[in-house]
């Protein structure tokens, strides 16, 4: 066990969380989810209270996450809830790469909520993104779901992002897509 990181969760010696506070596994007893809790600043919020911001490290996702900021703080809320989807592992993988491969991808926007004094739910999910971020909102009974316009793929950027489309056909309650600035 190494010393914990700048994001407050304690890291085993591959870099990644050392203890979840949730697990979920499909039939066959494969790794699906798994859920980790800001210890800098403790989720005082029910999920029911709090937005789902899909987060895979793109600007866009980014910028979505700043705009779930905005809405927490503006209905009182100080906690989020973060999901990352990785796509399908084998069942020997997903035992410790769902782990690793969340917290990586997930390092800005915890060091951005704990610096800002939000406390934040890490989900890891697998499988496939869009239906993994409907269900995990429906699961947690979500305010909503904020999703960047665009995420990591070069195929997504061909069109609003193919995951958002899919999130907003199948959602059954609030979606707010963000966009993030345009360069200059």
């Amino acid at each position: 066990m190494s010393t914990p990181s700048n994001t407050a969760a304690p890291v085993s010696d591959t870099g990644g969380p050392s203890s979840a506070t949730g697990e979920r596994r499909d039939e066959f007893g494969r790794r699906i989810a798994l859920t980790f809790e800001s210890t800098v600043a403790r989720p005082v919020a029910p999920p029911a209270k709090c937005w789902c911001v899909a987060f895979d490290g793109s600007g866009h996702s980014i910028h979505a996450l700043t705009q779930a900021m905005q809405l927490a703080t503006e209905s009182g809320v100080n906690t989020l809830d973060i999901a990352t989807v990785q796509h399908w592992l084998s069942t020997e993988a997903a035992e410790t790469e769902l782990a690793v491969r969340a917290w990586g991808t997930s390092a800005e926007a915890r060091t951005l909520l704990d610096s800002r004094g939000f406390a934040w739910r890490l989900h890891a999910l697998m499988g496939e993104p869009a239906q993994r971020l409907v269900e995990l909102s429906e699961l947690l009974g979500a305010r909503g779901i904020v999703i960047g316009a665009r995420g990591l793929s070069a195929l997504d950027g061909l069109l609003l992002g193919s995951v958002a489309q899919q999130v907003i056909h199948n959602a059954h309650g609030s979606v707010l897509v963000v966009r993030a600035p345009a360069a200059p």
